[in-house]
């Protein structure tokens, strides 16, 4: 810039006031103090805010470290110098001097706090309307490695709490509130240290009522109380003391006292209970429990809370009796809870559920011990379909309540079952001994159990079996879930559940949300671990051949599929057998099978998946719904017919697409041996032959005699 452009700033003030030497800067500082007097004298205030804007433009915003360190002298020299007048100017002011606070010069940010405070001292109230922004730079200043800038942003902290104590009715808290409520969460030390003063300083105040906002930084302040040093956690001890004797004299909403609960619980809760074994409780998390505990004991204590308390009764009770149990009191509460279970009405089998839920959510190592206690009793809530809902006086005379009550029933049932499965997914995900394993052994002898209890009733697996499966699918890995189902149910002895539990299972797998990932997975079969996971859904979903050739479809294996149908010619089809085609053909139809509608367009490279759909075809009745909707799809097919006179390259592993390149078949390009899992099939399927056989010879009683 020009000498010119720095007018009414002289060059030798512009030399002099951006000079290395303090002392230099100083005097050019006074110089422009009273260039500025004269001028308010003269109320010539446009001269002001062009000094204004050169030297908060072209000077504290400069690149040079020069020119900034003069320009933060020379700006709290007008301050100074404008009296009164200076709020006239403050846009100039206070945003240019805050832009420097963090600036990566430490002199720059001492002479930042230095100028804020000449500013400061000025403008008084003014600088209220720019509190969050320099609460915001201060914050960050009192943890400054530079000793002199810390203590620069001591003062003038000191002095922004003085404005706010003179000025309190001007002061909106309500809008400092969502930048306390963030910075709360920092973790240095000094920082804390400066919220929690500022905390108390303002609950000091009676016209700020603080209170109304403590729901909101009450979370923050049990983190500060757990901080490792002892001076801020004192601070904060007294803070909370002050907020609770403010609490019982004042008039709270009840829904403050709600919000309140909840965090006092959350932390309560949070802090030393569930703690891996042998680890000792820190004194600091000792302290946050005491306090905790001790609010919501207050509480109790206060008849205007009773109302809104009740609802966070569980809560309050497992605060309490969670925070030092002995090992004996759990094995009482354990018994008792498991006679309510079993003999106890249905809600209060729920409620008796619920606390062994919350047992192992607080108490995982401690209820280790009662896992194989439990196990039965849970086992036969799974089972319990006679579970008989509270009595109804009118319900002999009124089939109005007769329905109603069976409702409830159903839902009181499905609510146990629900947490029962959420208790089994706690117990399989607890204690695990092998890091490499998402789950320990009680998930492998659950789910052997959950298949004994399916084979064992039928109603239940009819009633409830895929609920349960689904359920579980959302509580724990669906791949994991699958995974160890098949690799149960590849040594079922009964073929014919098996094959049940195979339709079951596949349903689930193609149409339910839960397992949208696992599809994904199978789909590609990218990697050899998803190649892996198709080779043991495969051998287990031989049991149902229908089923089989539905996970072909899925994982695009449409060689292997079109080889499965083709051998259904050796299978007997019966009604049962139809109707499984039926749904599949309806599946094909659903958005989950889009990409193999879409393959069909591509008819030199996936002749099989045609030839396999056209074998499904010929299976169905011709007046059947299927047959027609099958037929249709099919007619859609480009010239289909015509080419299948080349289907010997397909059958040859390798076939020529349509730039003239080698196309390697699916088993070859996923590593997976489909000549022998084909074999693994028919093996399967002479023993479900047998079986067969065996179910329907006739036994002579020979008791009757000859």
């Amino acid at each position: 810039m020009s000498d010119r452009d720095y007018l009414p700033l002289s060059a030798a003030l512009v030399k002099t006031l951006t000079d290395k030497l303090y002392e230099k800067r100083k005097t050019a500082a006074l110089e422009i103090e009273k260039m500025v007097r004269e001028l308010i004298v003269a109320q010539n205030y446009d001269q002001i805010e062009r000094i204004c804007k050169i030297l908060s433009e072209h000077f504290v915003l400069s690149q040079n470290g020069n020119f900034r360190r003069g320009g933060l002298i020379g700006i709290a020299a007008l301050a100074i110098a404008c009296g009164k007048e200076a709020q006239r100017f403050k846009q100039y002011l206070v945003p240019p001097v805050l832009q420097c606070f963090l600036d990566n010069d430490p002199k720059v940010r001492y002479y930042a706090c230095e100028s804020l405070y000449n500013i400061a001292k000025v403008l008084r109230t003014v600088t209220l309307s720019y509190f969050n922004e320099i609460f915001d730079c201060l914050s960050k200043l009192v943890c400054d490695l530079e000793p002199t800038v810390k203590s620069g942003a001591e003062l003038c902290d000191r002095l922004l709490k003085d404005i706010v104590i003179e000025t309190c009715t001007q002061f909106e808290v309500i809008a400092f509130i969502p930048l306390l409520r963030e910075r709360i969460y920092v973790r240095n030390a000094f920082t804390r240290q400066f919220i929690v003063s500022w905390i108390s300083l303002l609950t000091s105040v009676p016209e700020f009522d603080m209170v109304q906002y403590l729901p909101e930084i009450m979370d923050g302040l049990f983190h500060i109380l757990g901080d490792p040093n002892p001076e801020i956690r004192k601070s904060c001890e007294i803070l909370f003391s002050e907020f609770l004797s403010i609490l019982k004299s004042s008039q709270v909403q009840p829904d403050m006292f709600e919000d309140m609960t909840r965090i006092l619980i959350q932390n309560c809760q949070s802090s030393g209970v569930t703690l891996p074994l042998f680890t000792t409780i820190k004194p600091d998390d000792e302290l946050i429990q005491y306090t905790g505990l001790h609010w919501l004991r207050e509480f109790l204590n206060m008849p205007k809370c009773h109302q809104v308390l009740l609802p966070h009764s569980a809560g309050l009770l497992s605060a309490v009796v969670f925070y030092s149990l002995p090992d004996l009191t759990i094995t009482k509460m354990v018994e008792v809870l498991k006679t309510q279970i079993q003999s106890g009405a249905s809600l209060s089998r729920i409620i008796a559920l619920g606390w062994i839920h919350h047992l192992f959510e607080c108490l995982q190592d401690k209820m280790v011990a009662h896992i194989d206690v439990l196990f039965p009793t849970l086992f036969r809530v799974l089972n319990d379909a006679s579970d008989e809902s509270p009595t109804l006086v009118t319900s002999t005379y009124s089939p109005l309540s007769r329905k109603k009550s069976n409702k409830q029933q159903h839902q009181y049932t499905t609510e146990a079952v629900l947490i029962v499965l959420q208790i089994f997914a706690l117990i399989s995900t607890s204690n695990r001994t092998n890091a490499e394993r998402n789950y320990n052994d009680y998930f492998t002898k659950f789910i052997i159990v959950l298949m004994d209890l399916f084979r064992t009733d039928r109603g239940l697996l009819e009633a409830r079996g895929s609920f349960i499966i689904r359920q579980l699918c959302m509580l724990l890995s669906p791949e994991d879930i699958y995974k160890t189902l098949s690799e149960t149910l590849a040594n079922e002895p009964d073929s014919h559940f098996a094959s049940i539990m195979v339709k079951i299972l596949s349903s689930i797998l193609l149409t339910s949300t839960e397992l949208h990932d696992l599809r994904i997975k199978l789909k590609n079969l990218q990697s050899i671990e998803s190649s892996n996971l198709f080779v043991c859904l495969y051998k287990t979903w031989c049991h149902n051949p229908i089923a089989l050739v539905a996970l072909c479809f899925l994982s695009q294996n449409y060689d292997h599929a079109c080889r499965l149908v083709q051998l259904f010619a050796e299978i007997e089809v019966t009604v049962d057998f139809l109707i499984e085609i039926d749904k599949l053909v309806q599946l094909i139809e659903s958005p989950i099978f889009t990409y193999l509608r879409l393959a069909l367009l591509d008819v030199e490279n996936n002749q099989t998946l045609i030839r396999a759909l056209c074998g499904l075809l010929m299976l169905l009745p011709g007046k059947t719904e299927a047959f027609h909707t099958l037929r249709r799809r099919l007619e859609c097919v480009p010239n289909f017919i015509d080419k299948f006179t080349s289907i010997d390259k397909r059958l040859a592993n390798v076939s020529i697409n349509t730039n003239g390149n080698e196309i390697i078949n699916d088993s070859q390009k996923k590593n997976i041996n489909f000549d022998e899992l084909q074999q693994y099939y028919l093996s399967v399927q002479n023993k479900h032959v047998d079986s067969k056989k065996q179910r329907y010879r006739y036994v002579p009683n020979t008791s009757d005699g000859v």
